[in-house]
């Protein structure tokens, strides 16, 4: 086999060469050579080009039925066998018209996704690369291109010559915008800078997937303008299902893959080399985080071990490893961008984040829920369909009295059952279907949070930080402007959020005689509690790089539990 370079790949060369390629795709670093969609424009890439893209999974259609393989016959009878795979359009010369009723022809169907760029990917953590200065080649002149769906209509030879002309528009010229499409096309749940959409085909049969996972794609891009206008102009302008399912090329390509895989999101591979001393990048991150808690270094732990946590464990409606916080008692006065400044910080070190400014008229006017729209056949993405492991902010501190709408209430309890539940109720009209979720949610509020919080952690602020707090600035630079102390905090959160932990039987006897204490101090307190606890507990080790928990750090947890529960009395008081 003639080696030929990724970048240079055809889906003709791929089929021939099937086993090879795929074995070659398993490289990492043969893979980066591929061009990617997420940082390259589409008017930089050509038609039939192998690229790659990392995005979620917003939406899944039907399956597309197409011809795997079809027979065309030539004006001198002369007959050829072609592929209809990773490609939308039927392949015909001038010459040739295609065997409809030929018993070589197979049909087959592919799973079709719509994936966009992953919400709330922060900056440092999309991958850079310069646009790769490719000059748009034309695809080879075909007389008849035609879509491989089995429409007879669609496949017929006889089409009129100025239609056929119509379709074949000029590559060149494909980044048009269509005035009749609907608004907010693309769907994202949230705004996405530079954000990017595709329609995936996916031909492994046992591909398994979900929605809002992340994954990444390698295919064939197709950019041919005649995807789009293949449908009867009279259909494009009424059938809305058709117009959403059918947007031009320009806006949303199509992607054939070839390998689609779940991603683990791996960081930027800016420092593969670096492996973090645990210790004092937790100490460094620790201290970072007290100034910006005006001096708190209790809240700074229990914000760590926030940042470290994942769900591990479901059961019913038991959800452990969920460990929302509401951070309150901070001066908003004084010190009215305190909101912002934490959220700043943590877009540096977490890969994804949204910042929600909770109000009035945001809970009742917003789209929280994703929704099916019965005449588009599409989900319409809500706010809070985002992949797991995005941070969400939740800055209360503009929220003023009033009454919820019926929306509103239907949004406050959609932020609830994600807050209590790690799931999100999606609205398909007639029923609904619970998705679950893993986002970690921080919420910001002078008092406590009229969301169900459990955890809350008023600040005890240091009068010496408050007084210096608007030099917090330069404290910041030192801790962030060093990009190796921070790629060591991004690679310090990664790794331990994946340690395997568990916890010895031989601290459980303690376990049970401390929640009694516990009890003793605080008569609300019941089995919920113990199941934070011990979440707490697990994730303070965690952030120690424990992989058990050992009699002194519950101790530990136990005392900084008491003395978080203490000002909450206080504050209640």
């Amino acid at each position: 086999m003639n080696v030929v370079s990724v970048t240079d790949w055809t889906c003709e060369y791929f089929l021939n060469n099937r086993a090879s390629c795929k074995i070659f795709l398993e490289n990492v670093e043969e893979v980066r050579e591929i061009p990617s969609i997420n940082s390259t424009a589409l008017h930089n890439l050509r038609d039939g080009q192998l690229v790659r893209f990392r995005g979620m999974i917003q939406d899944m259609y039907n399956p597309e039925f197409y011809f795997e393989r079809y027979e065309v016959i030539d004006r001198n009878g002369g007959k050829i066998i072609r592929s209809g795979m990773y490609r939308d359009t039927a392949l015909c010369q001038e010459n040739e018209s295609i065997l409809l009723e030929s018993e070589n022809n197979k049909n087959a169907e592919r799973q079709t996704f719509v994936v966009i760029s992953v919400p709330g990917l922060n900056d440092w953590a999309r991958e850079k690369s310069p646009d790769l200065k490719l000059t748009l080649e034309k695809s080879p002149r075909l007389s008849m291109k035609r879509p491989l769906e089995e429409d007879e209509e669609a496949m017929d030879t006889t089409e009129p010559a100025k239609k056929r002309e119509k379709e074949e528009i000029n590559l060149n010229g494909m980044e048009r915008r269509d005035k009749s499409l609907p608004e907010n096309l693309l769907n994202f749940p949230i705004p996405i800078e530079g954000g990017r959409a595709c329609i995936v085909k996916v031909y492994e049969e046992d591909a398994a997937f979900k929605l809002n996972q992340v994954v990444d794609v390698i295919g064939f891009i197709s950019l041919d303008p005649t995807v789009h206008t293949v449908c009867d102009p009279e259909e494009l302008e009424y059938d809305a299902e058709i117009r959403t399912h059918n947007p031009p090329t320009s806006l949303i390509p199509r992607l054939h893959a070839v390998a689609i895989t779940h991603s683990i999101e791996d960081l930027p591979r800016r420092y593969p080399h670096i492996t973090p001393n645990i210790g004092s990048t937790r100490s460094n991150l620790h201290k970072m985080f007290s100034h910006v808690l005006f001096g708190d270094d209790l809240a700074a732990d229990f914000l760590i071990a926030h940042l470290l946590s994942t769900v591990y464990l479901r059961r019913n409606d038991l959800c452990l490893g969920n460990y929302p916080l509401n951070i309150t008692n901070f001066p908003i006065e004084k010190f009215p961008d305190f909101p912002r400044i934490l959220y700043d910080v943590l877009k540096k070190i977490v890969p994804k984040s949204h910042y929600f400014e909770c109000t009035l008229d945001s809970l009742n006017n917003g789209c929280f829920v994703p929704k099916k729209d019965y005449e588009s056949n599409r989900l319409t993405s809500g706010a809070l369909q985002l992949s797991n492991n995005t941070h969400l902010v939740i800055d209360e501190t503009k929220l003023t009295a009033g009454k919820l709408s019926v929306e509103g209430r239907k949004n406050y309890q959609a932020i609830d059952n994600l807050l209590t539940l790690q799931k999100v109720t999606y609205d398909f009209k007639f029923y609904t279907m619970e998705h679950e979720a893993d986002i970690p949610i921080l919420i910001l509020s002078e008092t406590k949070s009229f969301l169900p919080c459990t955890v809350q952690v008023p600040l005890s602020i240091d009068k010496d930080v408050e007084n210096g707090y608007s030099k917090v600035d330069q404290i910041l630079t030192l801790h962030l402007g060093d990009e190796n102390r921070v790629e060591d905090v991004r690679q310090y959160l990664r790794k331990l959020q994946r340690l395997v932990f568990q916890i010895d039987e031989e601290i459980t006897s303690a376990i049970q005689e401390d929640f009694v204490e516990l009890r003793k101090l605080d008569d609300k307190i019941n089995g919920d509690n113990l199941h934070l606890l011990i979440v707490l507990a697990r994730l303070m080790a965690i952030s120690h790089g424990e992989t058990s928990l050992t009699l002194p750090r519950w101790k530990d947890t136990v005392r900084k539990e008491i003395q978080r529960l203490g000002r909450v009395r206080q504050r209640t008081k």
